[in-house]
């Protein structure tokens, strides 16, 4: 006798578990929406995961407000003192005119040496436009009377011949709006400095 046993397999059901972080005061909606774990719960109970990719408008990460153009500002070339003493020299046949510094609200004038100006038609310009080296060669010549962190004025003396020199303030804003390549046009010679020998 030969006996058979058929056996059926054991089907189990299973639900897998998920771990989803709960929140309070879901809204009462179709659905709610978890965007931190990019899980999405509806009411039927059933869960799905959502993949989602994050973007950031206005362009790589801004602030959405655009990009803002910069308007170009003309930047005043840098001058060199040499090349200033040498247009100096080459317009030996131009005036000198004496140019010197005072500290604000302050009386006295310091002498710092001269400028000169192609045509003698630029004296302003050229003391507006070589202010910086003016000053650097002023605080060269007077260490003791002009601080590290003293605010200047600059001056000049239109008429050299008599004894009384009258300084006139300069209004920086002369060099401004000065021509392109005006510092070819302009120079200036500082008064030798005796500890380094420096003109500028």
């Amino acid at each position: 006798t030969i006996c058979l046993i058929i056996t059926s397999p054991i089907v189990t059901s299973f639900t897998p578990q998920l771990s989803v972080p709960t929140t309070r005061n879901l809204p009462s909606t179709p659905s709610s929406i978890i965007r931190n774990n990019d899980v999405i719960i509806n009411n039927n109970n059933n869960i799905n995961i959502h993949t989602s990719t994050t973007l950031s408008m206005a362009g790589f990460g801004g602030s959405g407000g655009g990009s803002k153009k910069k308007k170009a500002s003309s930047k005043l070339v840098k001058l060199k003192a040499k090349s200033q003493w040498d247009r100096y020299n080459d317009l030996k046949k131009c005036a000198q005119i004496t140019v010197g510094v005072r500290i604000t609200d302050t009386e006295e004038w310091m002498e710092v040496g001269r400028v000169r100006s192609e045509n003698d038609e630029s004296t302003e310009v050229a003391i507006a436009r070589q202010r910086a080296l003016i000053a650097e060669h002023s605080k060269r010549l007077f260490p003791v009377q002009i601080p590290a962190n003293a605010v200047l004025e600059w001056g000049y003396v239109a008429d050299d011949e008599g004894d009384d020199k009258t300084w006139t303030v300069l209004d920086k804003s002369k060099g401004d709006d000065a021509p392109k390549g005006i510092e070819k046009k302009i120079g200036f010679e500082g008064i030798s400095d005796k500890a380094s020998g420096f003109y500028c």
